[in-house]
């Protein structure tokens, strides 16, 4: 059973995949002008997951703390096996999760204060499928 995307990375998340990558292996030969090519065929599809993880508390470093525990909750997919994930009815097959990464604004701040208690961050997940 696929899990859904929304259990890992909450509810405010975007979801896409970039079309699939072609692996080819190209070779010249002595004295023959051009290439030859080699369709390896293809390398899996990568799929991409933005959002933004939030976390309330009763203070702003309540709450940052409690973010820290969403990301660190989240990070272990990281070094998982390849497995189904599905999001708005659309299944994901055998997906392992290359990066997860904090997006900084243009100060450079990660973790933002929206008001009295609250902490959000924004992350992009790359993943890729295997199939």
């Amino acid at each position: 059973m696929a899990v859904d995307l929304t259990t890992i990375f909450g509810n405010e998340i975007n979801v896409y995949h970039q079309p699939r990558h072609v692996e080819r292996q190209y070779a010249g030969f002595v004295g023959a002008h051009g290439l030859i090519a080699m369709h390896l065929g293809t390398r899996g599809r990568r799929f991409v997951v933005t959002g933004t993880l939030r976390a309330t508390a009763g203070s702003y470093a309540a709450a940052r703390v409690l973010l820290q525990v969403a990301i660190d909750t989240i990070e272990p997919y990281l070094w998982s096996d390849a497995a189904d994930y599905s999001f708005c009815g659309v299944t994901l097959i055998m997906v392992v999760w290359d990066k997860f990464e904090l997006v900084p604004d243009s100060d450079g701040k990660v973790f933002h204060w929206a008001s009295p208690g609250w902490c959000t961050c924004k992350f992009v997940a790359n993943g890729r499928s295997l199939y």
